[in-house]
């Protein structure tokens, strides 16, 4: 069972100082980056401890928490049948998200040579002069992947891909699956690990006045029915406490796993109320000389402009609304409305 959280514990700190020396260090001190392997051998190294994360909170969830929450016939129980498919279409919607945005081409426009030969009416147009792609409203340069993207919102560290204008739609609602899947894991975390704390906490404090020579002393001349010891040896651990030994502690990494999803995923939800990526973002902050200015800036794409990104990045991205709540890919390529929204 130990080695069930270590392997967890050892994945999330393999992404974590992954994504740091692959894709932060890099910025921070531009000469180690031709000391790193191509990007596709990054890609992999940052995968492969992630495949080893969603196993380990499976097993985690069908043989400590699901037998903490419904210890009597776990998986044969109304109860246990509603943790377990919910515990799955969270788990499953969110993998499925978090691989399409890691492998689906962010959306990368047509070289000057390509734009020119499907387009030879076309006289003039913008180039981005370190790339040689053609330009348009919302295209980016990113400096990691050597090439602009469309609509481009920033550079993931954690997906080693740039979020763009064919992998927006997966990246949020990979946020979105993930913070209201964390949100349940964090409530089936807790009251087992708060029965279990305290129940821990009583057996330490017993242990700790054991160890107090003066009350040693004391419980060699009381009686055995009012000793100390007598009523903190009575006190037993409740059943979740037992079901989970060791695993109560994960609550906390749980808790601040969520708390991390969750500023994510409210800081893109705000961009998109903005109409802005977070280069325009960084942009408006940048160039603002007050504070004043700036809540003015944010009054005014928040209440006054159209929701362009949010239209084109996510609702025209599915012909239906149904395929948002199901694992599926985008079927709509074209900037046409879909029929049924």
């Amino acid at each position: 069972m130990a080695l069930i959280v270590i392997a967890f514990s050892v994945s999330i700190v393999v992404v974590v100082i992954g994504a740091f020396v692959f894709q932060i260090l890099p910025r921070l001190f531009p000469k180690v980056k031709t000391l790193l392997p191509s990007q596709a051998v990054i890609s992999y190294i940052q995968v492969v401890p992630i495949s080893f994360i969603f196993p380990a909170l499976l097993w985690l969830f069908f043989f400590v928490y699901l037998n903490a929450h419904v210890p009597e016939n776990p998986y044969s129980s109304l109860l246990g049948w509603w943790h377990t498919f919910f515990t799955l279409y969270m788990m499953t919607n969110a993998v499925f998200n978090y691989y399409m945005t890691v492998l689906t081409n962010p959306g990368y426009p047509q070289t000057q040579e390509e734009y020119a030969r499907d387009r030879c009416f076309v006289k003039t147009f913008q180039v981005c002069m370190k790339c040689k792609r053609v330009r348009s409203a919302g295209t980016h340069h990113c400096s990691w992947c050597h090439t602009c993207v469309e609509m481009m919102c920033h550079h993931c560290p954690f997906t080693n891909n740039c979020i763009g204008r064919r992998n927006y739609v997966y990246y949020y609602t990979f946020l979105a699956y993930a913070f209201f899947g964390l949100m349940y894991a964090c409530y089936l975390a807790y009251f087992p690990f708060v029965n279990c704390m305290s129940g821990i906490a009583l057996k330490k404090f017993k242990e700790t006045l054991a160890n107090i020579p003066q009350l040693s002393a004391l419980h060699r001349y009381s009686s055995p029915e009012n000793s100390l010891r007598r009523y903190f040896d009575d006190v037993p651990l409740s059943g979740s406490c037992e079901a989970l030994q060791e695993y109560a502690v994960l609550f906390a990494p749980a808790v601040g796993i969520t708390c991390f999803i969750a500023a994510l995923f409210l800081f893109q939800t705000w961009l998109l109320l903005l109409d802005m990526s977070i280069v325009d973002f960084y942009e408006s902050l940048s160039n603002v000389t007050s504070f004043q200015e700036l809540l003015r800036i944010w009054h005014v794409s928040l209440f006054k402009r159209k929701k362009f990104r949010f239209t084109h990045l996510i609702l025209r991205k599915k012909s239906h609304w149904w395929r948002f709540f199901v694992p599926c890919p985008s079927d709509v390529e074209s900037d046409l409305p879909p029929k049924d929204l």
